[in-house]
């Protein structure tokens, strides 16, 4: 990450914020590898109906915008989500796992009822002249990973939207419908732009129905997750999600 292309005090506001929304200093949690997902069934579904070019996933790629390894990708994100279409994100490290039980196996890929990384689905289905058309019936659950430095402080960047800087930073509209609790926390964020943007994430459940997202704290999305969810948001009625893991 190029700290030197922001403008001064940029990354300090952001330290700030982020420090406030998981109530500790970054540098008390441990040193270890972080990451950012992000989860939309429906746009999964879509998505493997619709069919792609699996080499991209075979070869681990990490695709941004225009997504032109794999453009149906890009037209979905853009329908789904505001922030999430300027992400990188890394194919071959996100996961893919049938959401219904034993729908890999009834679609000719067992491996899929479990979680699967991108690169081993795309070689699988390679290796076995599968198409996604042959297993979007599995309803796939895909939590796309974002490509970052591994640290918290990036995966934090990429779950709250401020990852393009502070000229790109989520609109916060309507100015209402925030939590009380976090209005009053996030008060004391000094950057207006930012504290504007983190309320907007931080609606309350009703509100972030149809705006922004409802901040869970460190609540898995998954009540089986066995990873260290670090925190979580939910957008809309739970048609999209986004969390910071860290990693084993």
């Amino acid at each position: 990450m190029d700290r030197s292309v922001q403008p001064d005090g940029w990354y300090e506001a952001l330290s700030q914020g982020f420090e406030i929304l998981l109530d500790r200093p970054l540098e008390e949690f441990p040193e270890a590898a972080y990451a950012a997902y992000y989860l939309c069934n429906d746009l999964s579904i879509e998505l493997f109906k619709a069919g792609f070019d699996v080499a991209p996933l075979a070869r681990g790629d990490i695709v941004r915008s225009p997504f032109t390894a794999i453009p149906e990708l890009g037209k979905l994100l853009e329908g789904w989500d505001l922030d999430v279409p300027y992400w990188s994100i890394d194919l071959g490290e996100s996961i893919f796992e049938a959401s219904v039980v034993d729908g890999g196996a009834n679609h000719g890929v067992p491996e899929l009822d479990s979680p699967l990384r991108g690169r081993d689905l795309g070689r699988i289905l390679t290796e076995r002249g599968l198409s996604p058309q042959d297993v979007y019936r599995t309803f796939l659950d895909i939590q796309f990973r974002a490509h970052t430095d591994g640290s918290l402080f990036d995966a934090m960047r990429f779950v709250t939207g401020t990852h393009r800087g502070p000229e790109h930073l989520p609109e916060y509209d309507p100015n209402w419908g925030v939590d009380p609790s976090w209005d009053a926390k996030l008060a004391a964020v000094e950057h207006p732009g930012l504290r504007d943007a983190l309320r907007e994430i931080c609606r309350t459940e009703d509100s972030a129905r149809s705006y922004g997202a409802y901040y869970r704290g460190a609540r898995a999305v998954y009540s089986a997750d066995p990873r260290h969810v670090v925190t979580s948001w939910r957008i809309g009625e739970g048609q999209a999600w986004k969390l910071v893991v860290q990693l084993p």
